[in-house]
């Protein structure tokens, strides 16, 4: 329901206004961040701000943030977003963005001013951006508020359409003004002294619908085809929006899209991400962030290495099969964390498992080696499965990798979450809660990650995952 205001061409208006007034912005915080630093240089601020090389930074500016903002669909217009999310979102989209345009600088052979003006430009561009972002909110309300870019609407329901009249209700920024509902005998009875009720049975909707409407809401349990094609006609003839709301249609909301079979429409409900793009830029960003990573950590990962050497006989690595994307088996690399037989000793100890379903959890494990509890609270073992994000059977996020005893016994239900390629972290890595977390609720928060996916969620949970690292209470 967050962005239900999206009105169409006012809803694009508002969105290519939004993606403008950040990439201006983000061009004047590069602006000042250049001649702060340099203004000894310039004899006046227009001499650098129509040099060549500030000209083209700008081009490449308003590129790199124009892409980053429909990718990660910033410019949208949310209604309900806390500011906080709002500036987490603008914080990872400018690091990201000043990294490109680091490297264009090279590609193209820009002057490179230095890391304290990446740094000022940086900092500006969030400060900017975000204030922007927030002034632009609060002036849609203030205007919403006083009556302005308000849409006039009827709404025809039952008791399953109670909760989205609520909230168009409450909700006055969204721009919505409930002039009827059209109802039965209990909505005459619950909503009569707030608004004005028709009676379905009784009511004349063509004399209804010429009152200066805007969008018509059809919301009943009971999806009737006939009354909604006479419904599409009469709003058609009046230029009324139609819109259909249903407890099915919030099941599907998220994945249901058209698609046409010669000239056939069919309602197309995909269960997992569609996004071709999305889907190629995550793994792009899977493949930069793990070659980064593997040699920024190469002399670190040397003396966890020598560590676990020192501490208990055996391998440094432990590698194990587990199931990958569509059930597909790969070998998963970890530091070793316990000791050599420690598949053998699990027999022995699973009636001491702590964690219910088919996976396995015991707090105070003794297989677990010195070095390895260590290893585990801070989540260092996992650190070797950038290598299997390198080879392409994990991503840096996605639903952990099962053993293939555990999806034996998985629910069908269940069986979704290898729909998706595995992850070294995803929403349970990240809960404040993880280590008392039900098998059912964990399967549950990996479910929701598969609906709910997005390059910007991704995001999130790594830069949540850095806070987990250093909180170190892992088990």
């Amino acid at each position: 329901m967050e962005s239900f205001d999206k009105l169409s061409a006012r809803g694009r208006f508002a969105r290519f206004m939004l993606l403008v007034g950040v990439v201006l912005l983000t061009c004047i915080s590069y602006f000042f961040s250049v001649y702060i630093h340099y203004r000894s240089s310039y004899a006046s601020p227009l001499s650098l701000l129509f040099s060549r090389d500030l000209l083209l930074s700008f081009v490449i500016i308003a590129i790199i943030w124009s892409f980053i903002e429909t990718s990660f669909k910033l410019n949208e217009v949310y209604r309900s977003r806390p500011y906080s999310y709002i500036l987490i979102l603008h914080t990872l989209e400018n690091v990201i963005g000043v990294s490109f345009f680091v490297l264009s600088m090279i590609i193209f052979g820009l002057p490179n001013y230095g890391r304290s003006v990446l740094f000022l430009f940086c900092i500006l561009s969030i400060a900017l951006s975000f204030g922007g972002k927030v002034l632009f909110y609060h002036m849609l309300r203030y205007y919403r508020k006083r009556g302005r870019n308000v849409r006039k609407v009827i709404v025809l329901c039952d008791r399953s359409g109670q909760r989205l009249l609520a909230q168009i209700r409450r909700h006055y920024e969204w721009g919505y003004n409930v002039v009827a509902v059209i109802g039965d005998d209990y909505m005459v009875e619950k909503y009569g002294g707030l608004l004005p009720v028709c009676k379905i049975d009784s009511v004349d909707l063509s004399e209804l619908l010429t009152q200066d409407i805007d969008d018509f809401i059809y919301a009943r349990e009971d999806i009737n085809s006939h009354d909604i094609s006479q419904l599409l006609d009469i709003c058609t003839d009046y230029g009324i929006t139609f819109r259909l709301y249903s407890t099915f249609m919030n099941r599907v909301s998220a994945s249901a899209y058209v698609r046409y079979f010669d000239t056939n429409a069919v309602l197309t409900i995909s269960n997992t991400p569609t996004n071709y793009v999305g889907l190629l830029v995550k793994r792009f960003i899977d493949i930069v962030f793990s070659l980064g990573v593997i040699l920024v950590g190469l002399p670190f990962f040397l003396i966890v290495m020598l560590l676990i050497k020192l501490d208990s006989k055996g391998p440094v690595f432990f590698k194990q099969k587990r199931s990958g994307l569509k059930g597909q088996l790969f070998e998963v690399y970890k530091f070793r964390t316990m000791v050599v037989n420690a598949e053998e000793l699990k027999k022995e100890l699973m009636d001491k498992n702590e964690m219910d379903g088919p996976a396995f959890k015991m707090e105070n494990d003794p297989r677990i080696t010195r070095v390895g509890r260590l290893l585990r609270k801070s989540g260092i073992d996992e650190f070797p499965q950038f290598l299997n994000v390198l080879f392409g059977d994990m991503s840096i996020v996605g639903p952990r990798p099962p053993l293939p005893a555990e999806v034996e016994q998985y629910e069908r239900w269940q069986m979704r979450r290898l729909a998706m390629r595995p992850g070294i972290t995803c929403i349970w890595q990240v809960a404040p809660n993880r280590n008392s977390i039900s098998f059912d609720d964990w399967m549950k928060m990996d479910m929701e990650y598969i609906d709910n996916w997005s390059l910007t969620l991704d995001f999130l949970l790594i830069f949540k995952t850095v806070g987990t690292i250093f909180r170190a209470d892992g088990k």
